[in-house]
């Protein structure tokens, strides 16, 4: 797989707020060939620092509510 939406978000912010393997490229393995429609309410449990949940939004044109235990909600509102 290509990754060509992971690709976009290359980037040091990113990369700092990953906690593990790459999660935009796990997004992208399991949205590929989704159904879900653009505008759909999707729920990120275990959202870590945000960037799913921000990936999910920008690219899937999803409303995103998000929540993970080890992260404060109102940091991942500045990114």
């Amino acid at each position: 797989m290509k990754y060509e939406k992971t690709l976009k978000y290359n980037t040091d912010l990113i990369n700092q707020k990953i906690m593990g393997p790459n999660p935009l490229k796990l997004e992208e393995e399991l949205m590929k060939d989704n159904k879900i429609k653009t505008g759909s309410v999707v729920m990120d449990l275990g959202s870590g620092q945000g960037i799913t949940s921000i990936f999910l939004a920008k690219e899937y044109g999803f409303k995103v509510y998000a929540t993970d235990l080890w992260s404060d909600a109102e940091e991942k509102r500045i990114f």
